[in-house]
């Protein structure tokens, strides 16, 4: 039995790229196995079932785990809200299908042995673009119910759980995001007090204990971390990757300043002469660069891009190929992303 988690997949946007999962990890496990999506699941968002919805529910129905995801800002509530709900994990769930399911605000789940809190939504920065009942919805917003609910919660377990899985991050977290350069392009320190979700989960994370708190929204992946207060927190930023929920669990520790990367890897990337050149000869060093997250650095985003151009449609479905078979996800998956990219 295994856990992995990851972060939003907005829908029919995103949801492909759980396809590398799959293909490297995923088509291995069993229904004794579970896949957890923090918030922007996104696949009941159309006003109607779509027949592009339709498509990958179908296929994420037939996948051999469960996969359970928390509600993120980016939601139809009103599709979300009137799922039919049974008891499992020991609690209430909405039930898309046999083997995916909602986990609700405010509920503590016990997966696999594991108590897991949850609580979905955010506020959204974007909500001026976005058309009430269509695009937007009032109950991004927790109400004062679901608040109350877990704290309820937390006080059956005497505030003791394994896991935390939410949308939003607490304040301290943004902060500690924002001051190690990970979020401050996308969102300014001012902004952060303005949420009422990190409020909320700030109120609780210095007196929860716990062993890990995975969270989405903020559209970017972290290593583990820990915050020093007392007791010590640890935390990860989930976007696009999907790692099983023990990675690194006792080896966290402060989050790094994001900072440019060695000029090794650059030069590696501008001598080689076309991508399956790279993955041939340095696709381990690669793989793990981007492991790590550490694509913000500009020079040597422009030095994989420059090689990414180069290569015809046919070359990038040759690397997809061999990636998958060496086993390089996460190289695996920024493939599959470019790919994308180049033939819509």
């Amino acid at each position: 039995m295994s856990i992995y988690v990851t972060g939003d997949k907005h829908g029919t946007v995103e949801i492909d790229e759980l396809l590398p999962f799959y293909y490297t990890v995923g088509k291995y496990l069993t229904p004794e196995d579970h896949l957890v999506i923090m918030g922007d699941f996104g696949l009941l968002f159309d006003p109607c079932l779509t027949e592009r919805e339709q498509k990958w529910l179908t296929w994420l129905s037939s996948m051999p785990w469960n996969t359970l995801f928390i509600d993120g800002n980016h939601e139809n509530f009103t599709r979300l809200d009137h799922l039919p709900e049974i008891e499992r994990f020991g609690n209430s769930v909405g039930v898309v299908s046999d083997n995916i399911f909602h986990l609700k605000r405010g509920y503590i789940y016990t997966i696999e042995g594991f108590r897991c809190f949850c609580f979905g939504g955010a506020l959204s920065l974007d909500k001026n673009m976005r058309r009430p009942g269509i695009s937007w919805w009032e109950r991004e917003i927790p109400s004062e119910e679901e608040m109350a609910r877990g704290w309820q919660s937390l006080d059956q377990v005497q505030w003791k759980v394994d896991y935390v899985f939410t949308h939003m991050a607490p304040n301290l977290v943004l902060i500690e995001l924002c001051h190690k350069k990970y979020i401050g392009a996308k969102l300014k320190l001012a902004h952060v007090p303005r949420d009422p979700v990190a409020i909320y989960l700030n109120t609780i994370v210095s007196r929860l204990s716990f062993r890990r708190w995975y969270f989405g929204h903020l559209h970017v992946q972290t290593p583990p971390f820990c915050i020093d207060v007392v007791p010590r927190k640890c935390f990860q930023a989930l976007y696009r990757l999907v790692v099983p929920i023990e990675e690194g669990l006792t080896s966290s520790g402060s989050l790094p300043l994001k900072e440019p990367q060695e000029k090794s890897l650059t030069q590696i990337l501008l001598q080689s002469q076309s991508l399956l050149d790279v993955i041939d000869n340095h696709g381990d060093l690669l793989n793990a660069w981007l492991k790590y997250g550490k694509t913000l650095d500009g020079r040597d985003v422009m030095s994989f891009q420059r090689l990414i151009r180069r290569a015809t449609p046919q070359n990038m479905e040759i690397a997809i190929e061999n990636a998958q078979k060496k086993g390089y996800y996460y190289l695996l998956i920024a493939l599959k992303m470019e790919y994308k990219e180049m033939t819509c």
